[in-house]
């Protein structure tokens, strides 16, 4: 039986690496809103950056999702405005393989929506290539998220 004073028991001592886990996903996560210039990669809307650690207005989303096998990395991110990344997320906006933005099926977006998005026009990127988004991470949001809807 563990005593309440007991230092060696179950919950008694912070998991070792936790802490690390999420500083390293916070910094991830701001890094690619600094690379991005907190701008919307859709939209062209640019944000001011803030102070707490998310950002109230944008999302870094993965193309490829973490939960069917997409990695945590720079080149399978995208900055969006939060209302973009929903519909990024649902399929309803897309991008081809050379980073143009692709909008299946036009008619389920709200007339704001349809504004804020222009299909065939160029995703505002970083730069510098080796922080943008992988042809085959954007190859498979086409093909797996964005097919069925």
């Amino acid at each position: 039986m563990i005593e309440e004073n007991n230092q060696s028991g179950f919950g008694e001592r912070p998991q070792a690496g936790f802490a690390n886990v999420l500083d390293s996903r916070v910094a991830f996560y701001r890094f690619a809103l600094t690379i991005y210039d907190f701008r919307c990669a859709i939209s062209g809307l640019r944000f001011a950056p803030q102070e707490q650690v998310l950002h109230d207005r944008l999302d870094v989303v993965p193309i490829h999702p973490r939960e069917l096998g997409g990695p945590l990395e720079i080149g399978n991110m995208l900055v969006l405005e939060s209302g973009l990344a929903a519909l990024f997320g649902q399929g309803l906006i897309t991008a081809s393989d050379d980073g143009l933005v692709v909008v299946p099926r036009p008619e389920k977006l709200s007339a704001q929506q349809r504004e804020m998005v222009v299909p065939g026009r160029a995703l505002l990127l970083p730069l510098d290539p080796l922080f943008q988004p992988l042809a085959k991470h954007l190859h498979f949001h086409r093909l797996t998220i964005a097919q069925y809807q």
